[in-house]
């Protein structure tokens, strides 16, 4: 029983230890930006030893992987089964993925530290674009073309260039990020009226006959009512 607990307790700590560092190297990369970024100065930050981050972490590049994951890709996580499962209709299911992301990256102003680096970042290091588009942007634009497809297979959605462009959906929330980023607490958005205008300009444009019949179903499903 006791060797039990002290596996436990050890891959507690362990893990304990890891979200330490990814903390400590998220703040690093928004003051520093990727390249004056030093693992000296992230182990310092976590107040461990560096080899402790070499423990976890193979080299820079794998750590701003998971930094990636850490703060951003929860919106995605385990998104390709929940589409999979999913047995209600394709609008339901296209507002919860286009409603996610105002909470966990909109919302979230380490996330949006994370989008300012990259967009600072990018041109001078592509592997980090090349990262961000592997572990967020291509996941999700996978699943918003798996869910129009459903749509309009079920009927409920035209099938128009959109399926081709999935972006073209989330590039309201993009400009929202963007927008927060430029004029940060000095012009906010009114986050909930911005998000319930973007699903019914969004579904407007998908569903096979035009109209205001499924408005209130998204909004309240979005509110948490259903």
């Amino acid at each position: 029983m006791n060797v039990v607990k002290q596996s436990l307790r050890r891959r507690t700590e362990k893990a304990q230890r890891r979200e330490q560092i990814l903390a400590a190297a998220f703040e690093e990369f928004a003051i520093n930006g990727y390249a004056a970024t030093r693992l000296d100065d992230v182990a310092r930050r976590a107040r461990i030893a560096k080899g402790t981050v070499f423990f976890h972490f193979k080299n820079k590049k794998a750590l701003f992987r998971s930094v990636v994951r850490y703060m951003i890709h929860p919106v995605l996580g385990e998104v390709d089964g929940l589409v999979a499962a999913f047995t209600g209709s394709a609008e339901v299911l296209l507002c919860d993925l286009l409603s996610r992301p105002y909470t966990e990256v909109v919302r979230n102003e380490k996330a949006r530290g994370i989008i300012r680096l990259l967009i600072a970042e990018a041109r001078n290091f592509p592997q980090l674009s090349d990262i961000y588009y592997r572990e967020v942007i291509q996941p999700g634009v996978t699943a918003i073309r798996l869910v129009l497809e459903k749509g309009i297979a079920a009927g409920e959605f035209r099938r128009t260039a959109i399926v081709d462009f999935p972006q073209i959906l989330v590039a309201p929330m993009v400009l929202a990020v963007v927008w927060a980023l430029i004029n940060g607490e000095g012009r906010p958005l009114d986050l909930d009226s911005y998000m319930n205008a973007h699903l019914e300009f969004a579904l407007d444009g998908l569903r096979r006959s035009s109209g205001a019949s499924g408005t209130s179903q998204e909004t309240a499903m979005v509110k948490g009512e259903i």
